[in-house]
């Protein structure tokens, strides 16, 4: 009779007990996950990338490349704090560094250099070719669906 009660309480505990173990379990793997050092990394350069890309934006013309760095650097320390991640101020330097160049050497290659005339846009974005609507294959009128 006890294996009867004890059948009928993990059916009626087990719906009410695994939703919340396997909630709190994926959270930890993730978490744990998340603290691998190659993960971290991988964060980091998002954060990074990202914050160079604002601050070139955002940035005027007047703005110094050392006022552009520093505030890359606190914005940069301001997200990974947020997010819980530790990085070394020499790394987060070094990945703007890496950064910065990377943005300057995409900007220049893709300059044009027809010294300055205007180049008509083929398409690409980032190096990705976009396909062109065709509308006009259809004569006017003969299109029926």
């Amino acid at each position: 009779m006890k294996d009867a009660n004890l059948y009928q309480l993990l059916i009626v505990l087990l719906p009410i007990v695994l939703p919340p173990l396997i909630s709190v379990s994926s959270v930890l793997y993730k978490k744990l996950i998340q603290n691998l050092p190659e993960q971290r990394r991988s964060m980091v350069e998002q954060v990074v990338n990202s914050v160079v890309s604002a601050i070139e934006q955002t940035a005027n013309d007047v703005t110094t490349s050392a006022d552009k760095k520093q505030a890359a650097v606190t914005l940069v320390q301001q997200v990974l704090k947020e997010l819980g991640i530790p990085a070394s101020p020499t790394t987060i330097s070094v990945m703007i560094e890496a950064a910065v160049y990377a943005l300057n050497q995409m900007s220049t290659t893709s300059t044009p250099s027809n010294n300055g005339s205007a180049q008509a846009y083929n398409g690409q974005f980032y190096g990705q070719n976009t396909p062109t609507p065709q509308y006009a294959q259809y004569a006017q009128g003969s299109y029926v669906p």
